[in-house]
């Protein structure tokens, strides 16, 4: 399949039209802000937690220490994909294009690359209620589990975490308050308390004007008294991910806050482009290619509400 002259009569002749292309520019990469980056050298990642010692007991008089041993949880795999995509065109066509369309289509894959590097990315994001698609390492020895459920087990301990707000409350002021205490009470698979912050607030573009609000008001919003914003980003230190909400995210109400997130865009072979001719033929063509995956393997860091 190829891009021929009678697919396009119009770019064939120069009479006086409009050519509609490209007239907008893509958004800047938003992955980048939340993901962490690692290069890979490998056809595949895997990922093992281990937890440490427990607490310190109680030694009567005469009697031994106690002694403990580290624990090790179960083996993660994240297997890299390539991605590809070509583009082919005759070279009547190419050579009789009087608008200089087809000639901007190579750099065209570039932008249909970046556009699914971030479809690619916030996938992750759109299954961490279900953990359908991806699954971190779990504690206490169970299976593989989803990146925001409230049964989240401790390795060395088995106590039961939650990292999500059951039953879901919208973006609000009792929504963050209510996920900024799940942070500060969160432990460690060694069951200690650990510091944990929170920086970047995800939401879609549905809900830009009411983070807005939320993050820039010094006293509460929709209140009639004085009363003092906790989440407001100058006493919170949370921002937007970005400030007109995330639109690769599919639901439009749920929200995410995310401090030290263990989101990580493994890059196996960077964006590459090549060309060629046929040499039977003269055709043109042109490919962009990467391989790469994306995982999570701590859900600490991480919180959200499903509302």
């Amino acid at each position: 399949m190829g891009t021929f002259t009678f697919n396009h009569p119009e770019l064939l002749e120069r009479d006086e039209k409009d050519i509609f292309f490209k007239s907008f520019g893509m958004i800047d990469l938003m992955y980048t802000m939340l993901f962490n980056t690692k290069t890979s050298t490998k056809a595949y990642e895997d990922g093992m937690r281990v937890a440490g010692l427990g607490t310190f007991h109680t030694k009567a008089e005469g009697t031994p220490v106690g002694f403990d041993d580290p624990v090790s949880g179960i083996r993660v795999r994240t297997v890299h994909t390539t991605y590809a995509l070509g583009f082919r065109v005759t070279m009547e066509m190419s050579e009789d294009d009087q608008h200089d369309i087809i000639s901007q289509m190579p750099a065209d894959l570039g932008d249909s690359a970046r556009d699914h590097q971030e479809r690619l990315a916030w996938s992750l994001v759109n299954d961490a209620f279900a953990g359908s698609t991806y699954t971190g390492l779990a504690g206490g020895g169970g299976a593989a589990e989803a990146l925001c459920i409230s049964t989240h087990s401790n390795l060395k301990t088995a106590t039961a975490q939650s990292n999500i707000l059951s039953p879901a409350v919208a973006l609000s002021v009792t929504g963050l308050e209510s996920l900024m205490t799940q942070a500060s009470t969160t432990t460690s698979d060694e069951d200690r308390y650990i510091n944990l912050t929170q920086t970047k607030l995800i939401f879609h573009p549905n809900l830009q004007h009411t983070a807005h609000v939320l993050l820039n008001t010094e006293f509460r919003s929709g209140s009639s008294d004085n009363d003092r914003s906790t989440v407001v980003s100058s006493r919170s230190g949370i921002t937007p991910c970005h400030v007109n909400g995330v639109p690769y995210l599919s639901s439009q109400t749920a929200w995410f806050l995310a401090g030290d997130a263990d989101l990580t865009w493994n890059n196996r072979k960077s964006l590459t482009f090549d060309r060629a001719k046929d040499s039977d033929s003269f055709d043109q063509k042109f490919y962009g290619h990467y391989r790469a995956s994306v995982m999570f393997r701590e859900w600490r860091g991480f919180w959200g509400s499903n509302a």
